[in-house]
């Protein structure tokens, strides 16, 4: 990765944990699980804070575990990996309600890896990018731990992810 890009993307994961307590705004985490059409299995978590009624910022990793059975013959070895690093801006509906929608729409930096091995001969290709991608979801702010569900498109694939939030500083 680049060091600009690198640095690009430490300062707004880090931004949304740092200048939220200094606004004095509500900040939470949550650990969250998915699953992409390309990538498979996700796991991660998200740090966000609403910086206005309604809206927030939220920072997000996921790790991808792609299925690695499905892919090459026998006597071929195959290793996928696959993380993304996110900053959405997230507009709930009415947060009030007891299912309240959200949309949103953020920007991602994934980076994606494949090694074939065949008969001692090693193949490498190694993908990382930035990409605006779209999302949309629903939460229960009024269950224990706000659970959600979320569906992001972008890059050309989606992300389904579930999880629930949990407040780390209050207003």
């Amino acid at each position: 990765m680049r060091p600009c890009l690198k640095g690009w993307v430490i300062a707004c994961l880090g931004g949304v944990g740092l200048m939220a307590p200094l606004a004095g705004q509500a900040v939470y985490a949550t650990p969250e699980a998915g699953w992409s059409e390309r990538r498979g299995l996700a796991l991660g978590g998200r740090v966000g804070s609403e910086v206005l009624t309604g809206l927030e910022v939220v920072a997000q990793g996921l790790v991808f575990f792609p299925d690695e059975e499905t892919v090459g013959d026998p006597g071929v070895d195959v290793s996928r990996t696959a993380w993304q690093a996110a900053v959405n801006l997230i507009y709930l509906f009415d947060p009030n309600r007891a299912l309240a929608p959200y949309v949103g729409a953020g920007v991602r930096y994934g980076r994606s890896s494949l090694t074939i091995v065949v008969d001692d001969l090693r193949a490498r290709d190694r993908r990382a990018g930035v990409d605006p991608h779209l999302l949309g979801g629903l939460r229960l702010p009024r269950l224990p731990a706000s659970p959600f569900i979320e569906v992001r498109g972008g890059d050309g694939a989606w992300t389904a992810t579930v999880g629930g939030r949990w407040e780390i500083r209050s207003r």
